[in-house]
């Protein structure tokens, strides 16, 4: 019999969904999506807004620490967010990102051969900024590496993220890895409703 302390404590993830809105593309008026740390139980390493065009999604990452080689953030984008699928489908992206070397790559795993073709690591704009004790980089990924993404058609996204610093230091936006294995199950990633 399991004594109650050595019990893990249960994410409250998997029981409620999480819902935003995303500005269309503006630098000045674009807001960070909420810092979710409290509900993972980690530190709040970043910040991170995201905003959309019909040509791309941008994102800008705001970091609190000094950059590290080997810092890096996994994007997780389902350009359909239909939830009626807890496997990659063709909608489904994962890209990383290191801000050091300005690299972008997707690595998807999909199953089966509901796929798409990786992206064309060239295609993605990544620029850092490193300041004194900071740094900041921006991620325009555009249309053409997105597959299915045209929010005239379907004004919502599927998104995570996972922000990793060189010593394994985390932070998550919806749910973490430590307990999800995000790179499987899409239908638990946050609903983000294109707006404006």
């Amino acid at each position: 019999m399991t004594a109650l302390k050595d019990l893990k404590p249960l994410s409250p993830s998997p029981f409620f969904e999480v819902r935003g809105k995303v500005t269309k593309f503006d630098k000045q008026r674009a807001r960070p999506l909420p810092n979710m740390t409290g509900l993972t139980g980690e530190g709040h390493l970043v910040d991170v807004t995201l905003a959309w065009s019909s040509l791309f999604l941008y994102f800008h990452i705001t970091s609190r620490l000094s950059l590290e080689e080997g810092d890096s953030i996994d994007l997780f984008i389902d350009t359909r967010d239909l939830k009626n699928s807890n496997v990659m489908t063709r909608f489904c992206h994962h890209f990383i990102i290191t801000p050091e070397e300005e690299e972008g790559v997707e690595v998807t795993r999909f199953r089966g051969e509901d796929k798409h073709e990786l992206a064309d690591p060239k295609l993605m704009k990544i620029e850092t900024h490193v300041k004194r004790r900071s740094y900041e980089f921006s991620v325009a990924l555009p249309k053409e590496v997105l597959h299915g993404y045209d929010p005239r058609e379907f004004k919502r996204l599927g998104f995570a993220y996972r922000f990793q610093k060189k010593n394994g230091e985390k932070q998550h936006f919806n749910l973490s890895s430590n307990f999800f294995n995000l790179e499987k199950h899409p239908a638990l990633w946050a609903s983000l409703e294109l707006v404006g």
